[in-house]
């Protein structure tokens, strides 16, 4: 433990942090200083991770926000924004900018909030900032290579904005106008108005007054008649479009982040992330700085002016930036740029020596020529020098001053290797709940970024990398694969954990934090199997018309009238005439609904002689026919072949039985209904049990399977010893009677349980419950619950028919649950399995209900949980008690024993039917687990993703 945390603490502090910015991820930012300067204006903030991203685009309602901020707007005023986009902290600032004619909206409703800001909109505002208006053409045009491509409404606007030297081309001096703007660039922008302050808007008047169209002036807040109207942006040509949709970009460490303190301003919950632009070659930034200019004032020549008299009326100093290395400083140099009504104007020859100047600042750092004099009294980096210009101009007679605050940038680090990783991000935010994960499908992906916040392409990513998950709750491996896949909490729950990231060739070892949100995804189907016993030949103790009714209706009237049930009839109640409207009422429920016709036998298998049973089984069919569907009846036909053949028709073979509904059954039974009644499917209520006496022996799977023609208690293992018949159990609600641990003798509740005395069916849906949230399920062939009812018993029970209306009524009605009949699901499992149990597979988590019935040997202690699960091979059963630190094996049962023994049809009571490995390992383990046993288990649990503490021995 000492190491590992030693080498955690070694992890932790090899995170690479930029201690010398406010943000750790501008060190490479060309727009860094004024990102800071910005920042302690409060008018950009970062996030919480202590990140800016710059290279991130900005919204129309976050540029509002920095705009308002930069220019001092405020509004006073409870107008209502007409908008309906806008989030709740952008308001105030769409309303400041509104009210001042400065921003408007792409419609009547809509402003475009979370459009990103493209570069000519930008200067649109400004520029009405600065007092341009919508009559204002200028028939000047800026200087841009691409100048055609700049939309109508902004084309005096960049003009403005050029001339005033606040927004920029690329180095081969095109605007991009249409192109969004990111972070960097906004910051930039701004930083230059806050900069020009007041002189920024004297000069904008010259310039727009010298248009000659006499409307330069600062917008004014509009008319209240004239605010009832809504003006909207002419073109505001907004892109929807990501520069590379083929790469999915993460948006924090944490796939769900918290939301920044403000993305610039107050954020959006999820803002957008970085875009990664399509072109491999890398772009110049939007707006880039300020580009030094040669030592020495030496304007640009914009027209020569050969008269010995210049008029000139404003100065800018020209700054180069001044990096705080000192192998630089004696290049340094100053300079200065003359205006006349706003336009750049040069010196003319013959004028030059009747212009002076005198550079000074208060650190005492330049001469009055604008060199370096003094580099000792260079403030620190991201201090600033205050400096002053005086400039004399002889003829005519002027004197013009200007003032700057240059900025002390950090010596430049070298440029690092786009492919080396400082940060790793989740390219999904999101996992399902295990009920609907496939872990199979799923897997963790990643994506890396280098110190510019750029995507590195899978193909630049170092051979030497290494990633290792860190996960407390154990659901994830060191690799990032589901380990426990029951341990997936539940929806909307977070899952924190950390990403380690190392490459020895890169130098690179850090760790990052991560979270996935647990979210619903897209449920399996799952099946409830329902068998309604009609029972009774005596008025009382015979099932009525209006308990078929009733049984019915319950059931519609909660899931709905596309629903199927089977009912299961015995001897008794097909024999006499009084139950013909009973009958009546059941074929017309497969006519309405599609139900399904049953045979219902409830001896033990051991009290009679086959031939008995056979015999029964023909007096069923011959009695059905004859009170059912008297018009087939022929006398003297009782055990003819003729009896089933009259009624295998297009007209009647709906109205056949199609299932087996018993206590138990046996591998001569199954057959002889196979080859009499065509009848293929059987569900068995004491299902746990091959002899029924003594609730003795353990066999049968959860799942639906085709029976071994020798033994139907064990899945056939392949087609040569296929019964075709599909065996299923009263799995759920009904009693299991384990006896796995110590004072449990089941998990399981059924509504008619006569010594439940709890009405309002909680235990029920409990159990229910777990069958329907199974964490397995989404790996099961068939989820499927099962249920066998004498509805008949329920009436006169008030105690059970209370608990089986709680529990239909209160049954949950959004899991995707169909209820069928005994046969519709085998169907279902035969669709879904084919022919054989290859890969057919069962697995369920579950625990006890915490209710102790009054007979005592019915005890489900709440403590206890369980893991079920099997296959075409074997069945295994792990419990655990709360407070113990690992698992333990109480069954093992081998499926692929050969030869399966034929058993006899009759049974000793005592006799001990389990099919086992040898001996019953969860009645009395004499014996350990062999090595291959124990192979075989940890293979198993390895395949359900189950990977917690199991003890073996």
């Amino acid at each position: 433990m000492a190491g590992l945390l030693a080498v955690w603490l070694f992890c932790v502090h090899t995170v690479p942090v930029f201690a010398d910015r406010a943000f750790n991820d501008i060190e490479h930012s060309y727009a860094a200083d004024a990102i800071e300067a910005m920042a302690a204006q409060g008018v950009v903030t970062g996030y919480q991770d202590g990140s800016f991203r710059p290279i991130d685009f900005i919204s129309r309602q976050e540029w509002a926000s920095i705009f308002a901020k930069t220019v001092k707007r405020t509004s006073y005023t409870r107008s209502v924004v007409p908008f309906t986009d806008v989030s709740p902290w952008a308001l105030s600032y769409v309303r400041t900018l509104q009210e001042e004619n400065i921003t408007k909206g792409i419609s009547d409703q809509l402003f475009g909030a979370k459009h990103n800001m493209t570069r000519q909109d930008m200067a649109v505002w400004y520029a009405r900032y600065f007092g341009v208006s919508e009559d204002i053409r200028s028939s000047s045009v800026s200087g841009f290579v691409d100048q055609p491509d700049i939309s109508d409404y902004a084309q005096t606007s960049v003009w403005l904005m050029e001339r005033l030297e606040l927004m920029e081309g690329d180095t081969n001096h095109y605007f991009h106008p249409k192109e969004p703007v990111r972070r960097q660039d906004a910051t930039l922008v701004a930083y230059r108005i806050w900069l020009g302050g007041e002189d920024l808007r004297e000069r904008a008047k010259r310039l727009l007054d010298s248009l000659g169209s006499g409307a330069a002036t600062t917008n004014q807040p509009i008319s209240l008649p004239e605010s009832k109207k809504l003006v909207v942006d002419l073109a505001p040509e907004i892109s929807h479009q990501r520069a590379n949709p083929e790469i999915e970009e993460p948006r924090s460490h944490s796939p769900r982040p918290d939301p920044p303190d403000s993305p610039i301003t107050p954020t959006e919950p999820k803002p957008e992330l970085p875009v990664i632009p399509s072109d491999p070659s890398p772009r110049p930034p939007v707006i880039p700085p300020v580009t030094p200019r040669p030592p020495g004032p030496k304007p640009p020549v914009i027209s020569p002016d050969r008269s010995s008299d210049f008029v000139v009326d404003a100065v800018v100093i020209k700054a180069p930036e001044l990096v705080n290395q000192p192998e630089t400083y004696p290049a340094y140099q100053l300079s200065f740029q003359l205006y006349n009504e706003g336009r750049l104007v040069s010196i003319p020859d013959v004028s030059v020596t009747s212009v002076t100047y005198t550079f000074s600042d208060t650190l005492g750092v330049f001469d009055e020529k604008g060199k370096i004099a003094r580099s000792e009294n260079i403030p620190a980096a991201d201090g600033y020098i205050p400096v002053e210009i005086e400039v004399t101009i002889a003829k005519p007679y002027r004197v013009l001053k200007a003032q700057t605050k240059l900025i002390v940038k950090g010596k430049t680090p070298p440029i690092e290797d786009p492919s080396v990783i400082r940060s790793v991000y989740l390219a999904t935010y999101s996992i399902s709940q295990a009920t609907t994960l496939d872990p199979v499908a799923w897997s963790m992906p990643y994506v890396f970024q280098n110190a510019k916040g750029e995507v590195i392409p899978p193909g630049l990513l170092p051979s030497d990398l290494k990633l290792r998950i860190e996960d407390s709750r154990g659901i994830f491996d060191e690799d990032g694969h589901i380990a426990n896949l029951h341990l997936i909490p539940t929806v909307n729950s977070v899952i924190p954990f950390k990403i380690e990231v190392e490459s020895p060739s890169q130098g690179i070892h850090f760790i990052s934090d991560a979270e996935l949100t647990v979210v619903p995804g897209e449920r399996k189907k799952q099946y409830f199997a329902v068998s309604m016993m009609l029972q009774g030949q005596d008025a009382g103790s015979t099932t009525t018309v209006d308990q078929i009714e009733q049984a019915r209706q319950l059931l519609m009237d909660h899931f709905g009238p596309n629903l199927k049930v089977t009912w299961a009839m015995e001897n008794r109640f097909v024999f006499v005439e009084t139950n013909r409207p009973q009958l009546k009422k059941v074929l017309e429920y497969v006519d309405q609904y599609g139900d399904e016709v049953g045979i219902l036998d409830g001896y033990p298998n051991n009290l009679y002689e086959l031939p008995e049973w056979e015999a029964r089984m023909n007096e069923w069919l011959y009695m059905y026919r004859y009170n059912a569907l008297n018009e087939l009846h022929q006398s003297g036909s009782l055990g003819s072949p003729s009896v089933f053949e009259s009624m295998d028709t297009d007209q009647y073979r709906k109205y056949l039985p199609k299932s087996l509904t018993s206590f138990t059954v046996n591998p001569e039974q199954v057959q002889w209904l196979k080859d009499h009644f065509k009848i293929t499917s059987a569900m068995g209520w004491s299902a746990t049990q091959y002899n029924v006496n003594s609730m003795y022996g353990e066999g049968s799977p959860l799942m639906p399977y085709w029976s071994n023609k020798d033994n139907p208690i064990v899945p056939a293992q392949g087609l040569a010893n296929n019964s075709g018949i599909v065996f299923m159990n009263s799995i759920t609600i009904d009693p299991i009677g384990s006896r796995y641990t110590k004072d449990s003798s089941r998990w399981t509740l059924h509504p008619g349980d006569p010594y439940m005395t709890e009405t309002d069916a909680a235990p029920q849906l409990y159990i229910a419950q777990q069958y329907l949230d199974n964490p397995y399920q989404r790996l099961n062939t068939v989820n499927y619950m099962s249920i066998i009812l004498d509805i008949n018993w329920f009436a006169k029970n008030q105690n059970m028919s209370q608990i089986w209306e709680n529990f239909v009524n209160h049954f949950p009605t959004d899991r995707e649950v169909e209820i069928v009949g005994v046969d519709g699901l085998k169907r279902i499992y035969e669709s879904l399995a084919g022919s054989n149990n290859d890969h057919t597979e069962f697995s369920l988590m579950f625990r006890g209900s915490g209710i102790k019935a009054v007979m005592d040997s019915n005890n489900s202690p709440a403590n206890l949980r369980y893991l079920w699960t099997e296959n075409a091979s074997q069945r295994i059963i792990l419990s655990k008690e709360d407070g113990d630190t690992a698992w333990s094996i109480i069954d093992f049962t081998d499926y692929t024993r050969n030869s399966v023994p034929k058993l006899p049809y009759n049974l000793d009571r005592k006799t001990d039917v389990s099919y086992i490995t040898g001996r019953n390992f969860k009645l009395y383990p004499t014996a350990p687990l062999t090595a291959e046993e124990i192979q075989r288990v940890k293979d198993r649990l390895k395949e359900i993703y189950f990977a917690e503490e199991v003890n073996y021995q």
